[in-house]
């Protein structure tokens, strides 16, 4: 697929006693997500009491703000101070590195570039210079968009040389507990790499387990990937194993005090804190 945008959300709750209350929204944001137009794939994944995430995949940048806005999205925004110690919100977009698809989908981009339509690609840089904000956020391909706009360049050169790497082992809920156990075992692994700033083992509906990790460069996101360990676990797993290597966009909030901006610049985070 071309053009995807990948948002990834993680929620700490101030205590575990408002997870009744958050699993119910959850829920709620699960149906919202059921019948979203532009909505390519999502998860929505668990990994404490007090920690939850989604991962959702988007075709267009304008469906991922329609459901922003929507009643069930607006619900947690509005109890954030009331249900969460944190929030972290970071838009990705998937490489050409990937393995296997996500329950059938795959989200590395196009190896061939789409040309625009001719209207696109002369009639509105044509234009442009009558309205010097277009003019600079023309791409290179000759369209007008926000990901070409200075407001989009500078969120991703706060963020740029970070990577990202997401991997997901697709069982059933008997098969989950063993699945999780050796996606835990390679996160306590990675804690001892120091180029590691965060990283969470979680499960999602039926029986999937993820694996989200980030680090200081997309060059130790693509070892893990990589690695002998994910090799084995394709082998084990199959067509029911996929990963993928994601570069940031743009960042909001923080992990527990992580923020991406300027962090690969920092003293490498310390492991037993994560």
């Amino acid at each position: 697929m071309t053009d995807l945008l990948i948002v990834t959300t993680r929620s700490r709750l101030h205590s575990a006693r408002h997870f009744p209350l958050m699993f119910v929204m959850t829920r709620r944001v699960r149906r919202q997500l059921a019948k979203t137009e532009g909505l390519v794939r999502w998860a929505s994944v668990v990994s404490s009491p007090t920690e939850f995430w989604t991962i959702t995949a988007w075709n267009s940048r304008h469906s991922m703000q329609e459901f922003m806005r929507s009643d069930a999205h607006g619900d947690i925004m509005w109890d954030f101070d009331k249900l969460l110690s944190s929030l972290w919100l970071v838009r990705w977009r998937p490489t050409e590195r990937e393995t296997g698809t996500w329950a059938g989908t795959t989200l590395a981009p196009h190896a061939t570039p789409v040309k625009p339509p001719v209207k696109d690609q002369f009639a509105w840089p044509a234009a442009a210079h009558l309205v010097p904000p277009l003019t600079d956020s023309v791409g290179p391909d000759g369209r007008i968009s926000f990901d070409a706009s200075p407001e989009a360049r500078r969120n991703r050169e706060m963020i740029q040389g970070v990577g990202g790497a997401v991997l997901s082992v697709q069982t059933n809920r008997l098969q989950a507990p063993l699945a999780l156990l050796r996606l835990a075992r390679q996160r306590r692994q990675m804690f001892a790499d120091p180029a590691l700033l965060r990283s969470v083992v979680g499960l999602g509906s039926g029986g999937s387990c993820y694996l989200l990790s980030v680090w200081r460069s997309p060059e130790e996101a693509a070892g893990l990937l990589d690695s002998d360990w994910a090799e084995r676990m394709r082998q084990r797993y199959g067509d029911r194993f996929w990963a993928n290597e994601w570069l940031p966009e743009s960042e909001f909030g923080n992990w527990d005090g992580l923020r991406l901006r300027g962090e690969r610049l920092r003293v490498p985070h310390q492991p037993g804190a994560a």
